[in-house]
Order: C-alpha cells, then structure tokens, then sequence
C-alpha cells in the first residue's frame, strides 16, 4: 500500500501540480479545451499552495488562499500579477468554451506559473537552526 501524502509538504503540491499540468497537456491534445482549462486551473492553484505553506499558510477555502497569495506574493513583488487573472478563476463558475488559441495560452502561463512557484519554495530562506540540523 502507498503511503499517505503529506499534505504540510510544499513539495507533495509541487508534485501534484506537475501531475495536472501533465493531464491537462494529454486533455489539450485531445481537443477537449474546456477540460485542458481546468486541469490548469488545479495545476496552477495546486502551485500556489506550495507556496503559501512555506509561509506556514494551510488554507482550505479557494478565496481565503488566493486573497492570501496575492497579499504575500503579488502586493510584494514576488510574482506578478498576470497570474491572478488565472488564479481568481472559480472552477466552478460556467465560461464560453474555450477555443484552442486561448487554451494554448494558459498552458504557457501555467507552465510558466508552476516553474516560477517551484523557484520560490527551492529559494525560500530556512532559518538558521533548519540549515544547520544534521540529516
């Protein structure tokens, strides 16, 4: 039997992001826009919990977590705010099928978006007593 995720782990969302990016680059190829859309949407939240952890930030609800990300990541220069647009998108709110130009669009900005989320948890400053720990 596998063993449990740790969900307090940036590491494990980073994981799961590259894991929907993957699906929605398989769903893209299919033709299936819409779908290609939300696994990216997944893929790109997913990111942004990595990096809200790292600031010891678990959030549960979609609104509290990106309100949260764009006070710490965006307001302060961390990463830009293009990515908001893509971030404050609800899943579960209906929108116009998405055509193939604009699906291409947001798997570059997912791509780029979850790239991005993994430098700032590799580059996030550990305290003292972190680095200086034995393994």
């Amino acid at each position: 039997m596998a063993e449990a995720a740790n969900l307090k782990d940036p590491q494990t969302w980073l994981e799961v992001a590259e894991i929907k990016l993957e699906n929605a680059r398989q769903i893209f190829n299919l033709g299936l826009y819409d779908d290609a859309i939300s696994r990216l949407y997944y893929a790109m939240f997913y990111a942004a919990k990595a990096a809200l952890l790292i600031e010891g930030l678990d959030l549960r609800k979609h609104s509290s977590a990106v309100t949260k990300f764009r006070e710490l990541f965006v307001l302060t220069g961390r990463v830009e705010a293009e990515y908001l647009r893509y971030l404050e998108r609800s899943d579960y709110a209906p929108f116009i099928p998405t055509s193939h130009a604009d699906a291409k669009e947001m798997l570059a900005t997912a791509e780029t978006f979850i790239a991005k989320m993994k430098e700032v948890v590799k580059n996030y400053p550990r305290s003292a007593s972190l680095e200086n720990e034995s393994p």
